[in-house]
């Protein structure tokens, strides 16, 4: 009987490195091992498969036993998956985001902020001027922009992923004791090493253009939702490069590297059981190390000066007879704390547990 395992992408990765994948699932094979998949197009048998391999490479493979193996990583058949909203999106309605003439306005929009920058220090991004009068509105005002920035940033994403014909998903998820929202797309393992940097540095792009229209809009005019958002979309950028997270800048080093398991290869350096790692490996361990502290730097510089700012003026609206709006608001910070250390401690204890 014929095998066909033509649904599967077949990508050449490196030097005799290719990806096999059915959507879902993904592999890393020799080229021989790829020379056999293509060959179980659906008009061969295994044995048939095999004899072609064999005259083409000049290598006896067990294509049978090779077979098995793939399905068992359930490679064999196609996967079964509900389809979502995302799914509805055709590449072409969002191929136009990551095309060259939106390069070039791109480039041009970001000359423009910078001169906007130069010419207007008060452009300039700083939480002096971030905290508008009224704790309870800027509170809720910033949680909301917060959430609702991080989706567009996820958004950009998940029309990067389709853009490539590949399946996105969203979810919840903690980079550490972060809770945040992420983008799935397994998917774009199946496509051209180059074209992967598209899906990774997506979010980035859509944080970018927020940061350079928000200038351009401020060195017209004062405007707190546009600072809001500079602001913002500025911490979402220098968090990516937390990337002994995986960040998207993770993913975009490991791409560029050739890394296929950097997190956990690194992991192993640096419990002494990584000897001859890649030099690329090595560098990302100590990264891994030092980026803890740039993790408390980020939380230092961001997040704490922007609570202290707001809960100042908290009470200063409760020493000048404000009641009901400045507790409102310790409340929420309250409350947003609450959950930080929550999370904390539960990743501090799943730490510990996995370590005893």
């Amino acid at each position: 009987m014929n095998t066909d395992l033509s649904f599967l992408t077949v990508v050449a990765d490196g030097p005799d490195d290719y990806v096999i994948g059915n959507g879902e699932t993904f592999v890393h094979v020799p080229a021989v091992a790829a020379a056999v998949v293509s060959a179980l197009d659906g008009t061969r048998t295994v044995a048939q498969a095999r004899e072609r391999v064999r005259a083409e490479r000049g290598v006896d493979v067990d294509v049978a036993a090779f077979v098995g193996g793939l399905a068992d990583a359930g490679l064999t058949t196609r996967p079964e998956r509900r389809p979502n909203v995302w799914d509805r999106i055709r590449p072409r309605q969002v191929a136009w985001f990551f095309s060259r003439p939106a390069d070039v306005v791109l480039v041009l929009l970001t000359g423009c902020a910078v001169a906007a920058a130069v010419a207007e220090p008060r452009v300039r991004p700083g939480v002096s001027s971030l905290v508008w009068p009224g704790s309870l509105s800027f509170t809720l005002a910033f949680a909301a922009g917060s959430w609702a920035l991080v989706l567009l940033h996820e958004l950009g994403h998940v029309a990067a992923a389709r853009s490539l014909g590949v399946r996105a998903e969203l979810s919840l998820g903690t980079r550490l004791q972060f809770l945040v929202v992420q983008t799935r797309i397994t998917g774009v393992w199946g496509v051209p090493r180059r074209a992967r940097y598209r899906a990774h540095l997506a979010g980035m792009r859509v944080d970018w253009v927020l940061i350079c229209g928000s200038a351009c809009v401020l060195y017209v005019t004062e405007s707190a939702p546009a600072r809001l958002v500079m602001v913002i979309c500025l911490a979402q950028v220098v968090w990516q490069f937390l990337f002994f997270m995986r960040t998207d800048v993770y993913y975009v080093f490991a791409n560029a590297t050739g890394n296929k398991n950097l997190m956990a290869d690194a992991q192993a350096y640096l419990r002494g059981r990584g000897g001859g790692a890649r030099r690329s490996v090595r560098v990302y361990a100590w990264f891994v190390v030092v980026g803890r502290v740039l993790g408390l730097a980020f939380f230092a510089l961001y997040t704490v000066p922007i609570t202290v700012a707001v809960v100042r003026r908290a009470m200063g609206e409760l020493a000048s007879g404000a009641l009901w709006e400045p507790v409102a608001a310790l409340v929420v910070i309250a409350a947003g704390w609450v959950l930080y250390l929550v999370i904390l401690v539960r990743r501090f204890l799943g730490w510990v547990r996995n370590s005893s």
